[in-house]
């Protein structure tokens, strides 16, 4: 699904230094950046951008404050960015959402295409398909086949979300039907998993899924994509149990700015992200919660990448299910 991207490496760090040097000669902040999200503190989405923005603080020498503004599937956060100044101290959170958002709700309030400029991606996250113990439900075979003879309540964290686009893709793909139970988070729709309120979840894949089923509070049925997830071996895989590529996604994460700030200024938060993804201090937590550090080889990339992944979610969304 990511088009011309490069995983972190050790010639990252190089880069970073290059690319620091050269963009705080052009725009070095002199007060504090507000990094908006578009959903509640808690989440794996909020977790990894408050990773990400600590380490950027470092680099760029102002403090970066972690605003979240959680609501209609992140809308109201992309508004917020959208209603600051373009000058580079308004980072807004970019994810999937983004691609979605425009198809789904009827009053964005924001053109897509002519009001974002991404600036880098910083993760890819494999999409895990969870079950409630309650449920009895063991394997996708058996969800999916409850999901044929009945809507399955499943939680989301919004309508948009990688958690309601998961089942949407697979029972599109697979047939079946899913009544959407919508959360303010992706850590109280799990809650809700757990409690076994709803009967399944599709979620970007964290630690505490595993912590969970160790516990016997869920079941991890499988991941959304061709191959095994790196941190879940023993979990298969969609591809492997024979589930198409239509029905396999992946989430991602990252950052954008109202398109018209400064190109010195988008550079140089570029060059922060890079750098911020190539500290230890990063690395290690990603590593521990399952997080793939994805980046974009320059703000460009992201954004054709961006524009590629809006094409795809509108016409999947607008075709009938």
């Amino acid at each position: 699904m990511i088009s011309r991207r490069w995983m972190i490496a050790g010639t990252a760090v190089g880069l970073a230094t290059s690319g620091q040097a050269f963009a705080q000669r052009e725009w070095k902040p002199d007060r504090p950046i507000r990094f908006i999200v578009g959903f509640a503190a808690g989440g794996v989405s909020d977790t990894v951008v408050r990773l990400v923005a600590g380490e950027m603080s470092r680099h760029l020498g102002v403090p970066i404050v972690v605003d979240n503004r959680p609501g209609a599937s992140g809308n109201l956060g992309t508004l917020a960015v959208l209603q600051a100044p373009a000058d580079g101290y308004t980072v807004g959170f970019s994810g999937i959402h983004l691609t979605t958002n425009p198809a789904l709700l009827p009053s964005l309030g924001y053109g897509p295409r002519a009001d974002l400029q991404m600036v880098s991606q910083f993760t890819q996250l494999p999409i895990v398909v969870l079950a409630s113990v309650k449920s009895g439900i063991t394997s996708m075979a058996e969800l999916i086949t409850r999901a044929k003879a009945d809507a399955v309540p499943i939680s989301t964290a919004g309508i948009g979300t990688s958690s309601h686009l998961g089942p949407e893709l697979l029972f599109r793909v697979a047939g079946g039907r899913f009544e959407p139970v919508q959360y303010r988070s992706g850590s109280e729709a799990f809650q809700a998993l757990m409690a076994g309120d709803t009967q399944a979840m599709f979620d970007p894949s964290a630690s505490y899924h595993s912590g969970a089923a160790a516990e016997g509070r869920v079941r991890i049925l499988a991941v959304m994509q061709e191959h095994r997830a790196t941190a879940l071996p023993d979990v298969p895989a969609f591809g492997e149990l024979g589930l198409p590529a239509a029905a396999q996604m992946r989430s991602w994460n990252g950052a954008c700015v109202r398109r018209g700030t400064p190109e010195a200024a988008v550079q140089a938060l570029h060059a922060a992200i890079v750098a911020a993804i190539a500290s230890p201090a990063v690395q290690g937590p990603f590593r521990n919660l399952g997080i793939e550090p994805t980046l974009s080889e320059s703000p460009a990339a992201n954004q054709a990448f961006y524009l590629s992944e809006l094409d795809r979610w509108t016409e999947i969304l607008r075709k009938p299910s």
